[in-house]
């Protein structure tokens, strides 16, 4: 049975009521009452400014937090609860400056991310999309791919997502090499990964799979001079930011054949209406969908869940991102 409820809490991902209702039933039995998006959509800035100030704690998908919205919130508004990993949506220093908690949910997606990143590559090298649509055309083509056997794949970010399509390559025979900043050497002498530098992943990789976060340091971390430091006929997947690649050097490099092809699920700008990506050959496109499994977003509804009531309860968030705040 379900307690009055003390505190209010916006919740804009509709996956949230759907995928993450268990979550939802436990904030209902904890005295929270949750309240949906008015729209099934992203919420813009003005559209947040005007709720959160009615609320004491909000659940957040890809919606765009910034400055206004937080500062339209307070007093009331506590926690910032994002039901994933990335927080380049939250203006995190604006929420530390004005006293709001940010929260994330790491961890949750590894294994369905790193599924996708071989759902992408396969479907890329094996031209699984273009066979599609000409045997609904009614041709009947013979398109040659290649083998992931013996070859090898490079990792940009050797975090848990990384580490999870490191396991997944062994079992496809590939060698593996990953460059991260803060290496792990005891996952790489587990998983048989040799870590090696950010130009050497470039040259050596036959297929490149992008796990980095995106920051200031991470912003069109592969721009034209980089992928021309790639193998000619490799590959690039990116379930990882669209902002980490320059989409427009990537365009170019499909177009004029300094790689062989592209597997992008993340955009500069989504929807990516103006991307020159929608109009370069040899490129899979997705709708940022890497981590949309049942399992993922029930996983990610339930931290997202326990990062709000721990703040609204007066206690330490699992996985505050400016913990700062707290003290």
């Amino acid at each position: 049975m379900s307690v009055a409820a003390r505190w209010r809490v916006l919740a804009t991902p509709r996956s949230f009521f759907e995928e993450g209702r268990d979550a939802v039933e436990w904030l209902t039995q904890a005295g929270v009452e949750v309240v949906p998006s008015p729209v099934d959509r992203p919420l813009q800035e003005d559209e947040l400014a005007a709720l959160l100030g009615e609320v004491d704690g909000v659940v957040v998908g890809v919606d765009r937090i910034g400055r206004r919205a937080l500062a339209a919130g307070r007093p009331r508004l506590r926690v910032v609860a994002r039901n994933g990993i990335g927080v380049d949506t939250v203006d995190v220093a604006a929420a530390t400056e004005l006293g709001v908690v940010v929260t994330n949910a790491p961890s949750v997606n590894a294994d369905s991310v790193a599924d996708f990143t071989f759902a992408l590559l396969l479907a890329l090298v094996r031209r699984v999309v273009e066979a599609d649509r000409a045997v609904r055309e009614g041709r009947w083509p013979r398109l040659v791919g290649v083998e992931l056997r013996d070859r090898c794949l490079g990792l940009l970010g050797f975090g848990r997502i990384g580490q999870r399509v490191a396991e997944r390559a062994r079992g496809f025979g590939m060698r593996t090499v990953a460059y991260d900043p803060v290496p792990d050497l005891a996952a790489a002498e587990r998983l048989g990964v040799r870590l090696v530098s950010f130009p050497e992943v470039l040259a050596q990789a036959d297929f490149l799979s992008l796990h980095l976060p995106l920051t200031p340091q991470t912003r069109h971390l592969l721009g034209e001079e980089e992928l021309r430091c790639m193998k000619p006929g490799s590959f690039l997947v990116n379930t990882a930011r669209g902002g980490v690649v320059d989409e427009a050097a990537l365009a170019r490099a499909l177009k004029e054949g300094w790689i062989a092809g592209a597997a992008c699920d993340v955009f500069d700008e989504e929807p990516p209406r103006t991307s020159p990506l929608l109009q370069a050959p040899n490129v899979l496109l997705s709708p940022h969908m890497a981590s949309h499994t049942r399992e993922a977003i029930a996983r990610a509804s339930r931290v997202a869940a326990e990062n709000v009531l721990a703040v609204l309860q007066g206690g330490r968030p699992p996985n505050a991102v400016n913990p700062e705040v707290l003290r």
